[in-house]
């Protein structure tokens, strides 16, 4: 596994996307640098775009297998997956590692982010499943999986902090592979399935370095309170770009992936469902905003026009009014 070499900066931001998610990783950081312009960390892609070091990324590849992974999970998970288990080892060279799935907005800044930990994952979004509460760790593996409670609140791994004061961080990194290689066959999410595991273990065994994310940082579309959150979370299967709903409700994403592919990254290929809600789906909210102020434009330069015209025609009349009454 890939291991960075010392950084500038005492932070890391961490990302890891297969070759076809460019565009995400590329939409990701240009919201990131945007919000976070004083942003003191160094940013690691697992990927080897190159366009991405443009936006301040350092790309490398990262490759892994895990042996024995149900097929399922295999065919619908890259190994990127795994590279998030890396960022354990990767606090030998920086006091504070966040991972970032590249499915997120970054709306705010992110800078009370760091001092969550030493390790932070947030619960579940209970909005996502749409029934008022968090889905139970269960949904990350089929059956049951000895010495691990099923009914504790699902923890999300798309956004997880890591400070420097956990202790021995590489043999977590190993606990979880180790999960991992046992009881694959088992697993539905393999890294959230590991690192759950690994949470209802600290707790009893590690007491205190477990920390909760606030939901702020790891908050699902469907919620409300979304349109205000530092950053959001399309985990599902609903993303910002396949989605017209969800891409109607969050134009920022759409302008950043706008400026993106004006750098000349790679766009999203894929289908797009829901596409009714705009034209080509993506820039329907943004579209119609700017066609209602186009049109207002037209109307007001209209009215303007008309003025003018009624000024030319009352200045006109008073001339002809003044010349009469001054031949009277």
């Amino acid at each position: 596994m890939t291991s960075a070499a010392p950084g500038r900066s005492s932070r890391l931001v961490a990302l890891g996307v297969t070759g076809g998610w460019a565009f995400a990783a590329g939409t990701l950081l240009s919201a990131l640098r945007r919000h976070n312009p004083g942003l003191d960390a160094d940013i690691l892609v697992f990927h080897d775009e190159a366009l991405l070091e443009g936006l301040g990324a350092r790309c490398e590849p990262f490759a892994v297998t895990c042996d024995g992974l149900r097929p399922e999970a295999a065919r619908r998970f890259s190994p990127l997956c795994l590279a998030k288990f890396a960022c354990f080892r990767l606090l030998a060279d920086y006091e504070s590692v966040l991972w970032l799935d590249s499915d997120l907005l970054i709306q705010d800044s992110l800078e009370d982010i760091w001092r969550c930990g030493p390790l932070a994952l947030a619960v579940e979004d209970p909005e996502f499943a749409g029934e008022g509460h968090t889905s139970p760790a269960r949904v990350n593996w089929h059956g049951d999986v000895p010495g691990l409670d099923g009914d504790a609140p699902n923890l999300n791994s798309g956004v997880i902090v890591w400070r420097r004061d956990l202790r021995d961080p590489e043999a977590l990194e190993r606990r979880c592979l180790d999960f991992l290689r046992e009881h694959g066959p088992r697993l539905r999410y393999p890294d959230q399935a590991a690192l759950n595991a690994l949470a209802q273990w600290m707790r009893v065994e590690r007491p205190g370095e477990l920390a909760e994310l606030p939901l702020r940082f790891n908050c699902h579309p469907r919620n409300p309170a979304a349109v205000y959150a530092p950053v959001v979370h399309a985990f599902g299967a609903y993303k910002l770009w396949n989605d017209g709903l969800t891409a109607a409700c969050f134009p920022e994403w759409q302008r950043d992936y706008a400026r993106w592919l004006r750098r000349g990254g790679s766009p999203y290929a894929g289908p797009v469902e829901n596409a009714a809600y705009g034209e080509n789906g993506a820039f329907y909210l943004l579209r119609g905003f700017f066609d209602t102020i186009s049109r207002s434009e037209r109307a007001l330069n209209a009215l303007q026009e008309r003025l003018a015209a009624e000024s030319a025609m009352r200045e006109k009349l008073e001339a002809l009014l003044k010349r009469v009454r001054s031949s009277a």
